[in-house]
């Protein structure tokens, strides 16, 4: 065999030997690749669902806090409760007056006291 027979062939042979470990090294990448992929698209998955999930709590809640809300109005602000309020301010005011009202009889029958000592000492010097 010739020496450029030899070369030619040898040469193929690396080349051939250098396409199969490209190709091994190529396809390692890929299948990593492939693997992580799957791997994210799981992960999408289940955050997906995590949202739908999450969605559908938040509407739980808001429900349930607008009809706490409409408990809280119906319990705490009702008419009978304004009407009491009312009632007491009145009561309240009424003794208010009558404290008052004893308060100036009570100055009143002092200054008639005052007024008698008074009229009875200048009778008296008189």
């Amino acid at each position: 065999m010739e020496p450029a027979v030899i070369g030619a062939i040898s040469g193929g042979v690396i080349a051939v030997i250098a396409f199969i470990g490209f190709w091994m090294t190529i396809s390692d990448r890929i299948t990593k690749a492939d693997a992580a992929a799957k791997s994210a698209l799981q992960v999408a998955a289940e955050s997906e669902e995590a949202v739908k999930d999450c969605n559908a709590r938040v509407t739980t809640l808001s429900a349930n806090f607008s009809l706490y809300r409409e408990q809280a109005v119906e319990k705490f602000v009702t008419h009978t409760a304004i009407t009491e309020v009312e009632k007491r301010l009145v009561e309240s005011q009424a003794k208010t007056e009558q404290r008052l009202v004893d308060a100036l009889d009570g100055l009143n029958k002092r200054l008639d006291r005052l007024i008698e000592a008074g009229l009875q000492r200048s009778s008296r010097t008189a």
